[in-house]
């Protein structure tokens, strides 16, 4: 083999790249480039900032290793890793000139949007290049360093730099897909959690309009209670921590946080929530916010809702679902401090705050009363009688959103398709997230299960051929790349069952995919979500 084939050299807008033929675990061929610039590095004084467009280069930059993540507290690891200088691309393609050019993902990584990256330890790409098509990934700020906002329109970051970057770093791959096999024209944007999340934000901001052709939001949308971050002074909060004395306003906050350790910021960003925040179940002190003032770039200019009802891409086709157990992600919390079941009183720090209620409110109270008839009857909560709480936390944090997103689409008149899944496989080896971050011990498809069946990991080899994990796995990937293709997720083995929601926004159907395979059935969740409903309809925010 020669050295332009096992180190094939791409041309980008920038400049030229080498990357790296490898063998995926599945066997199949493909090319690795991996630590491509899409933007100057946001270190020194560009920390917070917009990004700015890479310098031009002439010689091919090595593109073969994979960069660094952002910086990040690493429950795995137990540390803070990451570095400021690791906002970069990942294309992964088996035909660097194909016959026809291959449809594209592009995917969005989650981690609450104060964690995760692209790497490969949890985002490889052997499953997915079994098929057709091109895979790019990318990291974009994360924490504070993508998330902090300041009211000051002269210091110039009114929040949700992370969105930007992700922004971004889409245009790149349209601009630049089409030198490594894929087609800019058939780019299905995809992601999970928080990157779910921002998915649907893209599909919601005028920023992103017309950036991409389909989308794919998995566990977590912009309707979510946990989608916007209260603006509760947290970059000055956080300079506080790091030793700021109060004195000079945002500016003086803004100039401690340019000055202070990258490590120094994480150490404290994990801290700044209050026990009453905690309480009301705030789940992270940076993440997208409501920008405080407008100008040409603002992503998130007003709330999510009144952004849903006008956005532009109730014309693209979608597929959109979740795990049946989400919420068994909060287990490891009530784990560490069994208190929190005892704590819950009349549930009424569980009724979602943008609601707007006060806590004492009588409306507050009677929510909560009946959130606790609900999901608890008669019985009283407590650590061994903990599924009610867990089921709670699955609608309010993950599954009322996404069916708010579903039937906004349906009443917005237009018609494009809305494919709704849930993803029910239970596996004693392969549902990674719920054995090694809430309890091996426990049943249930937890928040960020899937991932283990669409991306190879770090974790385990390929299930063998004989197993329902396996067939899960062929069968989410088949899914996934009919949709990117043609921009309907059926035939080989998934059939042909999956039909979009119609207009009876009343109730609809999902495909349930289980370790027996696939079935289209009435959404196992439609009176738990009836009953959100109820109290989202009351309150004016449906």
């Amino acid at each position: 083999m020669t050295d332009a084939q096992e180190y094939p050299v791409v041309q980008t807008c920038y400049g030229p790249i080498r990357g790296l033929k490898k063998v995926a675990s599945t066997g199949v061929n493909y090319y690795n480039f991996q630590r491509i610039p899409y933007c100057k590095p946001p270190i020194g004084e560009r920390r917070f900032k917009d990004l700015e467009l890479p310098e031009p280069w002439t010689e091919p930059l090595d593109c073969s290793q994979q960069g660094p993540s952002g910086y990040q507290y690493s429950k795995l690891l137990n540390k803070i890793i990451g570095s400021e200088d690791h906002l970069y691309i990942n294309v992964y393609t088996k035909q660097l000139n194909p016959t026809k050019p291959l449809p594209v993902l592009l995917w969005i990584h989650g981690g609450a949007f104060m964690r995760g990256s692209s790497g490969t330890e949890m985002y490889a790409p052997d499953y997915l290049l079994q098929k057709d098509v091109v895979f790019v990934s990318f990291n974009y700020r994360i924490g504070a360093f993508g998330f902090l906002s300041l009211d000051s329109k002269e210091l110039g970051i009114p929040g949700n730099a992370g969105l930007k970057d992700q922004n971004l770093a889409i245009r790149w791959v349209r601009d630049n897909v089409a030198n490594f096999g894929g087609d800019p024209r058939s780019l299905t944007l995809f992601g999970e959690s928080a990157g779910g999340c921002s998915v649907h934000y893209h599909m919601l901001s005028n920023q992103s309009r017309g950036l991409f052709d389909r989308a794919i939001v998995m566990s977590g949308c912009a309707l979510n209670n946990w989608a916007t971050v209260p603006r509760r002074n947290m970059a000055e909060r956080l300079a506080k921590a790091l030793g700021w004395d109060g004195v000079g306003g945002e500016a003086a906050a803004l100039k401690v946080l340019m000055d202070a350790p990258a490590e120094d910021i994480i150490k404290h960003q994990d801290l700044l929530l209050t026990a009453n925040e905690l309480e009301n179940r705030i789940l992270f002190a940076f993440g997208p916010v409501i920008e405080p003032y407008v100008t040409e770039r603002t992503f998130i200019p007003k709330s999510p809702l009144e952004m849903c009802r006008e956005a532009w891409s109730n014309d693209l086709d979608i597929l959109i679902g979740g795990n049946s157990d989400e919420g068994l992600f909060c287990l490891s919390g009530i784990k560490e401090n069994p208190s929190i079941m005892d704590n819950l009183k009349d549930f009424e720090f569980l009724v979602p705050l943008e609601l707007e209620l006060v806590r004492t409110s009588q409306a507050c109270k009677e929510y909560g009363l009946k959130l606790k008839r609900f999901y608890y009857g008669n019985t009283e909560p407590s650590f061994e009688n903990r599924n009610g709480y867990l089921t709670l936390m699955t609608d309010k944090l993950f599954w009322h959103g996404l069916h708010r997103t579903i039937c906004g689409r349906i009443a917005s008149g237009k018609p494009a398709k809305t494919y709704v899944y849930r993803f029910a496989v239970d596996s004693d080896t392969y549902n990674h997230y719920r054995i090694y971050f809430c309890d091996r011990n426990v049943r249930g498809t937890a928040h960020a299960d899937d991932l283990s069946y669409i991306f190879k990991n770090a974790f385990s080899p390929v299930p063998a051929n004989d197993t329902f994990e396996y067939r899960t796995m062929m069968t989410m990937v088949e899914l996934f790349s009919n949709f990117a293709t043609s921009g309907n997720p059926n035939g080989g083995v998934a059939g042909d069952v999956w039909v979009p929601v119609d207009s009876s926004i009343g109730t609809y159907k999902c495909l349930n995919i289980t370790n027996d395979g696939l079935s289209y059935v009435e959404l196992p969740e439609r009176q738990r979500m009836e009953l959100w409903d109820s109290i989202y309809r009351k309150e004016q925010l449906y």
